[in-house]
């Protein structure tokens, strides 16, 4: 059986005044379908920068090197078309700090809407009522209202619900939670 998420032989490196900082050094996993795994390890370990170069969220400047699959399809050095395509899709990622993955001045509906429609052809009224739903699902009082609100009209814990709740919007294979317990 193919994996659904594949890594080989990962390495990020970063430029720096002081020379070169692989902050990932050789990071091999494989992800199956339904599977459910954790990656530990101290902070500053790389297990942040892994999932970034993973979803393509790594600056420009970053030298990333080995394989990325999902589905079979590689995402190293794949172009910025093939890597949106994937993103928000196929993968997504929950991001450790809810209040920096939102955009202030859009309402979260919007934000959710914004996301299911980069990979459908869902209509404004049904990504509406999806983005709805997703933030019933994800445990967000009066969901109905609260969709028409601003992020930081939210609790740090809502804002983090609705950050789930735009990762599992399109149904993605593999889902990234970047420190979950936060």
């Amino acid at each position: 059986m193919m994996s659904v998420l594949s890594i080989k032989n990962l390495e990020v490196t970063f430029p720096t005044p002081l020379g070169d900082l692989k902050a990932v050094r050789g990071i091999d996993l494989d992800v199956e379908a339904s599977e459910l795994m954790g990656v530990v390890g101290e902070s500053g370990s790389g297990k942040s920068v892994t999932f970034l170069a993973a979803m393509g969220l790594l600056p420009s400047k970053a030298r990333v090197s080995g394989s990325v699959t999902i589905d079979g399809q590689e995402l190293i050095g794949a172009s910025s078309k093939v890597i949106r395509s994937v993103r928000g899709k196929s993968m997504s990622m929950i991001f450790q700090d809810p209040l920096s993955a939102l955009n202030p001045v859009h309402r979260v509906g919007d934000q959710i809407v914004e996301m299911i429609q980069a990979h459908s052809s869902a209509t404004d009224t049904e990504a509406w009522k999806r983005s709805v739903e997703l933030l019933d699902i994800v445990g967000i009082p009066q969901p109905e209202e609260r969709a028409s609100q601003y992020p930081h009209e939210f609790s740090g814990g809502m804002r983090q619900r609705v950050v789930i709740a735009m990762a599992i919007a399109n149904d993605p294979k593999v889902l990234i939670a970047d420190e979950p317990t936060t």
